[in-house]
């Protein structure tokens, strides 16, 4: 090959890269962080399974006979 063609080839590849490059860049701007994908997946998982948020995974014990 000589030297015209590999200068056209690598400015050819630099610019798929480059717009590579900004493609990721827009497309990691619209999708939510992780901290809030695993916190929608673990309320998710909460709900499903039928604990409430508010409260205690355990009743609360009345008359107890060996409470304290």
């Amino acid at each position: 090959m000589n030297a015209v063609a590999i200068m056209y080839v690598n400015d050819h590849l630099e610019s798929l890269r480059a717009e590579a490059q900004a493609n990721r860049a827009a497309s990691l701007g619209d999708r939510p962080s992780l901290r809030d994908r695993l916190a929608s997946s673990a309320s998710e998982l909460f709900r499903i399974l039928g604990y409430e948020a508010s409260g205690p995974a355990v009743p609360e014990l009345r008359d107890y006979p060996y409470g304290g």
